[in-house]
């Protein structure tokens, strides 16, 4: 019996409820088996943490602990080299050939899409789910061409085919930003609002952010 998982890749950096919420609302939205949160080791889009792997994957842990739904995907974070979606993909096929994957994605994501390391790759491998993002928009960048070719129009459809789809979500926004989580963190600003209770204390007592 085929199962149906969500991939969640980021630096996670530090993970927070708006992460939190949007892998649990693609979850239950799209009744997928179950959602995997995927902290990359070396981003090749941007800076490399100044957190090490090992402490964003123990705040993922700390953050999904009380939903059984979530889980931690460790595949990159023992990498040497930049992580990159296709690879990745490539390996979760591997070690589970019975799975449909669902690469979960914001909409800033898909507004430059094609700049990724082959994406046409990534799309043979799984389908791409959209989540909505604060100031970007579908008539954006690269969204409306792609949207075009692979646009479907809900997860039934999805289902019907094992990769190749593009499906836009309408989730609740929530506006957070890790970089300003981080700079709050700095300044021993609160952040109670931002991050979970047990990902807050994991930061307080590994002496994280404190620059």
């Amino acid at each position: 019996m085929t199962k149906h998982i969500g991939i969640f890749g980021g630096t996670f950096n530090p993970v927070h409820n708006g992460h939190i919420a949007c892998a649990n609302f693609v979850q239950q939205h799209c009744a997928l088996d179950e959602v995997r949160l995927m902290p990359c080791h070396l981003p090749p889009h941007r800076s490399t943490p100044g957190v090490s792997s090992v402490h964003r994957a123990a705040m993922v842990q700390q953050a999904i602990a009380c939903y059984p739904q979530l889980q931690l995907e460790s595949l990159e974070l023992g990498k040497n080299s930049p992580s990159y979606t296709v690879d990745s993909l490539q390996q979760l096929h591997q070690r589970s050939a019975d799975s449909q994957f669902y690469f979960i994605i914001g909409m800033d994501s898909l507004c430059y899409f094609r700049s990724w390391k082959d994406w046409q790759g990534i799309l043979q491998l799984a389908h791409l789910l959209v989540c909505q993002r604060p100031g970007y928009n579908a008539l954006s960048g690269d969204a409306p061409e792609l949207l075009q070719h692979y646009g479907m129009a809900n997860i039934a459809d999805m289902r019907q085919q094992s990769a190749g789809g593009i499906l836009l979500l309408h989730n609740p926004q929530i506006d957070l930003s890790a970089s300003e989580i981080r700079q709050r963190l700095a300044q021993k600003q609160p952040c109670d609002a931002s991050l979970a209770t047990k990902v807050l204390n994991y930061i307080q007592t590994q002496q994280l952010y404190q620059t």
